[in-house]
């Protein structure tokens, strides 16, 4: 491996030991997000995880045509969510960490939501997608966005994710949703 290699890893990796793929929402979404909803200033007590019950298949090399769908069933909205996981292991900002989320069942000043794009009910996300959401709650706490103390919920019902989100830390348990926001 050469110097330049090193630096490369070393921007990467700083210290921390993950590597988070995030792409921006003025990147990815022709959304104005001004107007839809309040601005968050305190960092996130609560991480809430949901999926958007989308065919898995339609998302593992370039997902911006399956998120620019389901931004249309929203219309005037931005998708609900703060950030999605997407099966090319990515993060995609929608609301990020300065507005709020609009599940109308959650403290929304408080919690950070989290959608892995897809549908899980048999089978967990990808490794890749369990890392790059890993990296997302590592980059969160860095910029002072996450509480420290802050506790991970599953919203819905996918056994198999839950399976495997109860062994991160910080897991809280699930909850169950009240009605369904995403189709």
């Amino acid at each position: 491996m050469d110097s330049n290699q090193s630096a490369v890893i070393a921007a990467q990796l700083p210290g921390l030991g993950y590597r988070l793929s995030l792409i921006e929402h003025d990147i990815w979404s022709d959304m104005d997000l001004h107007g839809q909803g309040s601005r968050l200033l305190d960092p996130f007590a609560v991480v809430s995880v949901y999926f958007t019950h989308t065919s898995s298949a339609a998302c593992s090399d370039d997902c911006l045509e399956l998120l620019h769908r389901l931004q249309q069933k929203h219309r005037l909205e931005e998708l609900p969510y703060n950030f999605l996981i997407t099966g090319d292991c990515q993060a995609f900002e929608a609301r990020g960490w300065q507005y709020e989320s609009h599940f109308a069942e959650l403290p929304q000043a408080t919690s950070l939501v989290v959608a892995f794009v897809g549908d899980f009910s048999q089978r967990p996300p990808s490794d890749c997608q369990l890392a790059t959401a890993q990296a997302l709650l590592l980059e969160s706490l860095k910029r002072r966005r996450l509480h420290p103390e802050y506790n991970l919920f599953v919203v819905g019902n996918a056994e198999a994710v839950q399976q495997e989100l109860q062994l991160w830390p910080r897991y809280g348990g699930r909850r169950r949703r009240k009605r369904r926001e995403v189709e």
